[in-house]
């Protein structure tokens, strides 16, 4: 019996920052207006927050682009709220297709067979995305990012002072690769699998630049962007 079809979760995560913006406003326009006899009943997310979700993200993502990373914070925060409210309308959408696919392709929101499809994803060159951290006590954080599926595998690395020289890269097969002649800040590389990771030995006052890898069946994805981190003091 084949697996019955969902909404992904694994694939909103994955949807490029460039593209966030327009499938957003596509499932805001299916699912809200165009769409009402289908998508009836109540939302799990109003169409003014999930319409202004979509404004503040475009905006924090042009500041973003031109102000450097004073403006990041704001645009990962914009990121992470939509990405949520799309999480949402998942198990909301899933309840009224039952498992028709004409409906799913209605509401625009990306959807799967019910497998994993977490290899295809990183094996198309998705990054990871959705980095977060919480300062924890002295010398500790705790970071995080987004789900990529059941039995997915993650590792990060959290470098001192300086991100990674341009050009480390890791391939799909595993292999990273620093770029020579260059010397790597000193870095801490947590490779315990966990999602949610809490850092140790990190120092206080320091910044540290953050990047996730995420692995399934034997496919690994190339190193996130970094986000600043630090640690509790």
């Amino acid at each position: 019996m084949p697996a019955k079809l969902k909404i992904s979760v694994a694939k909103i995560n994955s949807i490029p920052y460039g593209e966030l913006g327009r499938v957003a406003q596509d499932v805001s326009k299916s699912i809200y207006e165009l769409n009402v006899g289908t998508f009836k009943g109540i939302k799990p997310v109003t169409q003014v927050l999930f319409d202004a979700a979509i404004v503040t993200f475009s905006s924090a993502r042009t500041t973003y682009k031109l102000g450097g990373l004073t403006n990041k914070k704001p645009f990962i925060d914009a990121y992470d709220v939509l990405i949520g409210m799309m999480i949402e309308l998942a198990p909301y959408v899933n309840g009224i297709a039952d498992g028709d696919e004409d409906i799913f392709k209605l509401s625009m929101l990306p959807y799967t067979t019910g497998a994993n499809e977490t290899g295809l994803i990183i094996e198309s060159g998705v990054l990871p995305s959705g980095l977060t951290y919480k300062v924890g006590t002295t010398g500790k954080a705790h970071v995080s990012c987004a789900f990529y599926g059941i039995s997915a595998k993650y590792i990060c690395i959290a470098s001192q002072g300086a991100p990674l020289p341009a050009g480390t890269k890791m391939s799909v097969g595993g292999q990273i690769e620093f770029t020579g002649g260059i010397t790597a800040p000193t870095f801490i590389l947590n490779i315990d699998g966990s999602r949610d990771k809490i850092l140790t030995g990190m120092i206080p006052k320091v910044d540290y630049y953050l990047t996730y890898i995420v692995m399934y069946g034997g496919f690994v994805s190339d190193l996130s962007v970094a986000i600043i981190i630090v640690c509790g003091n």
